[in-house]
Order: C-alpha cells, then sequence, then structure tokens
C-alpha cells in the first residue's frame, strides 16, 4: 500500500509540473504577442502625431495610461504599486519607438503610414494592456520571471524598433511585479 501511495503522488507531482509547465508556456506566448502588438500600434501612434504636428510625448496622456493600468492590475489580480515600473517601461519603449520612426520618416518619408484617429488606438492600447496585466498575472500563479522566461521573452519580442535595452528595461520592471496577497 505505501509503495501505491508513493507512485501516486509521485504521478501527481509529475502531471502538476507538466501542466505549470503549459501554463507557463501559454502566459508567456500571450505576453509576448500583446507585448509586439502594442509595440506595432506605435507606428500608427507616431503617424498620427506627426500629421497634426503633435509631440511624441504627452505627459497627461501618459498618467491616463498609468490609471488605467494601475486599475486594470488590481482587475488582474496583481499589486498594483508593482506594476508602476512595468507600466512606465512600457511607455518609455513606446515613446522611443516613437521617436524611431519619425527619425526614419525625416530621412525617407513612409507613405504607407496609416493613419487613424487617436481614440480607437487608445482603446487598442488599453485592450492590450489589460491582455499584458491578465497574461502576468497567469505566469506569477506558478511562480516567478526565470531567467529561462527572460531568454523566451527576448526571443520573441521581434516588434521594430523595439532596442535591446528596450526589452531589458521591460524584463526588469516586469520581474518585480507582484500578485495582490
Amino acid at each position: 500500500m505505501t509503495h501505491f501511495m508513493a507512485i501516486f503522488f509521485s504521478s501527481l507531482l509529475m502531471c502538476s509540473n507538466v501542466f505549470a509547465g503549459s501554463v507557463s508556456s501559454v502566459s508567456l506566448g500571450a505576453l509576448s504577442t500583446a507585448l509586439n502588438e502594442r509595440m506595432q500600434v506605435m507606428k500608427a501612434v507616431a503617424g498620427y502625431k506627426a500629421l497634426h504636428h503633435l509631440p511624441v510625448e504627452d505627459l497627461p496622456r501618459e498618467q491616463v495610461v498609468l490609471d488605467n493600468m494601475l486599475q486594470h492590475a488590481q482587475q488582474a489580480g496583481l499589486e498594483p504599486h508593482s506594476v508602476v515600473p512595468f507600466a512606465h517601461a512600457l511607455m518609455n519603449a513606446s515613446k522611443a519607438i516613437q521617436y524611431r520612426y519619425r527619425a526614419d520618416w525625416l530621412s525617407s518619408p513612409d507613405r504607407d503610414v496609416s493613419v487613424r484617429e487617436l481614440a480607437g488606438t487608445r482603446q487598442q492600447i488599453e485592450q492590450l494592456d489589460a491582455q499584458l496585466l491578465t497574461a502576468i498575472n497567469q505566469h506569477l500563479v506558478i511562480g516567478t520571471f526565470s531567467q529561462e522566461d527572460k531568454d523566451f521573452l527576448m526571443s520573441h519580442l521581434t516588434a521594430p524598433h523595439l532596442s535591446e535595452n528596450d526589452k531589458n528595461t521591460l524584463f526588469a520592471s516586469l520581474a518585480r511585479i507582484q500578485r495582490l496577497h
């Protein structure tokens, strides 16, 4: 009977490890997809701002984005204050991408820039932010972000104009996020 129980518990442990690994890969995939989509939207934001002669930096808008992220963090089961550095890293990477697109357009104007109203784009960004926070929470349910997770994200974050430094800053702030207790 003791032998049977040992086999049962070791099988249960192995199944839980397989399940945790599959949840981890799904949440990392969702996280990298949402991050890439969010960064790719920055081309449209940069195009709109360039067309309308608006600055890349918009501090009142950044406060709205931060407030929305904190609200979504709470809803996703994350400690809102631990999300603040990630939100700032996300906005800084987004601004850097916008600046890089605008610099490219100065030397070679891109005629294929899709310019739509910012309201729809901002709504899309807010939805992506909510997806990001949900994926982060799903990952944190099974553990913290590891070096393997960083390697995965670094290789899967392929949005144009997202630099290695941007990726490192995003991951460092991501690794500091905590779940609500």
